[in-house]
């Protein structure tokens, strides 16, 4: 009578001590291999992802900005089929980035380039297979995935559609919990079924490249080799992946703060600073580099261990020629990131500033002490030092332009009927202060006149326009008052949809434009446009630099902790958006005091909060 042959026992202890074996006998190599990855990412993966990007946007016909604009287009059977290209080059470059790490260990080290150099080559030979691996790694998990997002989607659709997402976000009506709890279970089963398929698959990719399989029979293989040990592997997994990304982040933040209370100790003279902080900041990019290698190769040494353990077996990749005469590149990779850290710490100060160059936009008014879009939040903003009064514009039934940002007025008034269902004579008697404090009540809905004559020479406006179907004419009404109004160079007009702005640039060439940018898929820059206005988490150094170097001014919103807005300063941002003007005004006034060395150390420290 025959007997199955028991699965081996895999316990943290044992992959723990597997990774940091691995890691120590292989990292000069693995780290070769690290530098050769991102020279392949540099000249082969970006290209094809800004070229997947670009036909996305080519099938959208535009710029994909909002949340609304990315689900609808997700949601088409073009966008279905660009979100499986675009999973499978991401899910490629993973599979990549593992499969050059497995294959240096697994190989004869014959030196760390040569190793490295094999590898490479090894990868690029099954580079067809692991594109098709990760393809249907990814088809797979959106099929599974579909029916409960579609599910979900549909829930919000009946339970929540009619209610403005400002008012959800702010207010939590009970239906909106209601819904949290309809949605949890379907959210729940999606995510059980999609990590079924993950644990099942886990092991297909060593399979692939170290067992030479196809990847149709490296699936099959993974799912035969991790039966009766999913649950198994999947708690001891998910705890060395805890642990490991866990580690980055502790030490970058032990580093920076170390790093800050030693520079904050030096004498504050650029001839003691200016060395220090050099050297500081290459350590740190070092050291960041690093910890980005260890996390990589710790993640690719867990795949490696478990299909080792799982099948017990050595795999051998099988010979692969390298260069031989490259000693000189063997030590030149130590080197290399040497240089480059020196070189960046070196371009990091190049970069920095020493003038605050930043305007002031108060979010709605100084939407933080009184209520939003309304003449006392106006009057508030300008004397708290607003350079920008930031107001959103809608239309009325009868065509009347008033101050609103939510499509109705369920959150300041009460009143769940849309903007455009209702006159002017019925808005002009609706309280919108009593909402935001007692001290307001009686305060009434502005109209866009009034805002006008409120700001005339003692603040510019940041108009934002809110399309709707509804309202089909409002920016050519928008247009039209603010050229009656003559306040056409006063104002920077702002919408979050292109057409908006490209219907409002045909109307008056002159009018200052700026797109506003909630989530973003593709290149959102172009020579129509004079600004770019973007939600602070999509905000980066690079993307500041980008801009200007488009000549555009870029800008964030809303920025109301201090210490934030420090950071922005010193990212470069022409403007930032704010319910609390009077808390950026002292900031820059403060900041305007401290000497250029006193500066300098603010400006490193919210360098290193980047």
């Amino acid at each position: 009578m025959s007997m199955k042959a028991a699965k081996p026992m895999i316990t943290p202890a044992q992959l723990f001590r597997d990774v940091a074996v691995t890691l120590r006998r292989n990292w000069p190599a693995l780290l070769t291999w690290h530098l050769f990855f991102i020279g392949l990412i540099v000249a082969v993966v970006t290209p094809i992802s800004a070229w997947v990007l670009r036909m996305i946007i080519t099938t959208s016909g535009q710029p994909m900005v909002s949340n609304e604009d990315i689900v609808r287009f997700v949601l088409s059977p073009v966008g279905m089929g660009w979100v499986l290209a675009a999973g499978t080059v991401a899910v490629m470059v993973t599979f990549i980035q593992h499969a050059g790490m497995m294959t240096v260990v697994s190989a004869e080290q014959v030196g760390r380039y040569r190793t490295a150099a094999a590898a490479l080559g090894l990868v690029l030979r099954r580079l067809p297979r692991l594109i098709t691996l990760a393809a249907m790694h990814v088809a797979t998990h959106l099929l599974v995935a579909a029916p409960f997002a579609l599910a979900v989607i549909g829930l919000f659709v009946v339970m929540l559609s009619d209610y403005d997402p400002y008012y959800l976000v702010d207010r939590r009506p009970a239906m909106l919990w209601y819904f949290f709890a309809a949605a949890a279970p379907l959210v729940l089963a999606m995510a059980v079924c999609n990590s079924f398929v993950y644990l099942r698959w886990f092991v297909s990719l060593p399979v692939l490249l170290l067992e030479g399989e196809r990847p149709r029979a490296a699936l099959k293989r993974s799912a035969s080799l991790m039966r009766g040990s999913r649950i198994r592997i999947a708690m001891v997994v998910l705890g060395m992946a805890i642990l490991v990304a866990a580690m980055p982040p502790l030490m970058m933040v032990l580093l920076e703060r170390g790093g800050t209370l030693v520079l904050g100790l030096l004498p504050a003279r650029f001839a003691v600073l200016l060395p220090a902080v050099a050297a500081f900041l290459a350590v740190y990019i070092v050291v960041a580099f690093a910890l980005s290698f260890l996390t990589v190769s710790a993640n690719s040494m867990l795949l490696y261990n478990v299909y080792h353990r799982i099948t017990g077996a050595q795999p051998d990749p099988g010979p692969a020629e390298a260069p031989v005469r490259s000693g000189w590149l063997a030590w030149s990779t130590e080197l290399a990131v040497l240089v480059f850290a020196l070189g960046q710490a070196v371009w990091v100060m190049h970069t920095f500033d020493f003038e605050d160059d930043v305007a002031i936009s108060a979010h709605r008014g100084a939407s933080l002490v009184a209520p939003e879009n309304t003449l006392p939040a106006i009057e508030q903003a300008i004397a708290d030092g607003a350079d920008y009064i930031e107001i959103d514009v809608r239309q009325t039934a009868d065509g009347q332009l008033v101050l609103l940002h939510d499509r109705d007025l369920r959150r300041v008034a009460g009143d769940a009927r849309p903007i455009w269902e209702l006159t002017w004579p019925e808005v002009r008697e609706m309280d919108v202060g009593a909402w935001f404090d007692p001290a307001f009540e009686g305060t009434r809905i502005p109209t866009l006149e009034e805002a006008i004559e409120a700001v005339r020479g003692r603040a510019k406006l940041y108009l934002e326009i809110k399309p709707s179907r509804h309202t089909p004419q409002l920016t050519r009404r928008v247009v039209e008052t603010l050229g009656e109004a003559d306040f056409i160079e006063q104002t920077l007009l702002a919408a979050m949809h292109r057409s908006v702005l490209d219907e409002a640039a045909a109307l008056e060439p002159d009018l200052r434009r700026a797109l506003l940018v909630h989530s973003a898929i593709g290149r959102i820059h172009g020579p129509e446009l004079h600004a770019v206005s973007k939600r602070a988490a999509l905000l980066t150094p690079a993307r500041v630099i980008e801009a200007h170097r488009r000549g555009h001014e870029i800008h964030v919103w809303t920025i109301n902790d201090r210490d934030e807005m420090s950071r922005f300063i010193d990212m470069g941002v022409d403007n930032i958006i704010t319910d609390d003007p009077a808390l950026l005004t002292e900031l820059l006034d403060e900041r305007a005091a401290l000497s250029d060395a006193e500066l300098f150390l603010v400006k490193i420290r919210n360098w290193l909060g980047q």
